[in-house]
């Protein structure tokens, strides 16, 4: 009787150990994967000022993925000359979306630009 139950407290521990574990690894996972988002948002936002005039805000709406070819994207909504558009961002700047504004492609914007990121902290790009 004794065997049994310490074979089911044992069990019990363990279970619970397990437990545990999973949970503390998926929290330090979830963060540094929002670290990682984060990180790409910002990469994104500068690559687009880099190749579009005008931008006034960029909003990230999600936290972004990679894709099935392993492209990293995500959404947002960008302000550009007073005009609200959909765009998906990736690393290297533009992804997709609606039409953007201006012949004048690939001309960056000059001027500050704020940024809200998907987890609500804001910055302003110079």
């Amino acid at each position: 009787m004794k065997k049994n139950k310490k074979g089911l407290m044992f069990s019990l521990l363990s279970v619970l150990m397990l437990v545990l574990i999973l949970t503390i690894g998926g929290k330090v996972y979830m963060s540094n994967k929002e670290s990682e988002n984060i990180a790409n948002q910002r990469t994104a936002a500068l690559a687009f000022k880099e190749i579009q005039p005008g931008i006034e805000e960029i909003k990230f709406d999600e936290a972004g993925s990679y894709s099935g070819a392993g492209v990293w994207s995500v959404g947002a909504t960008v302000l550009i000359d007073g005009q609200t558009y959909k765009e998906i961002l990736v690393k290297e700047g533009i992804g997709g979306g609606e039409p953007l504004p201006g012949p004048d492609k690939n001309v960056p914007t000059n001027t500050p630009i704020k940024v809200t990121y998907s987890n609500g902290k804001e910055e302003v790009l110079e």
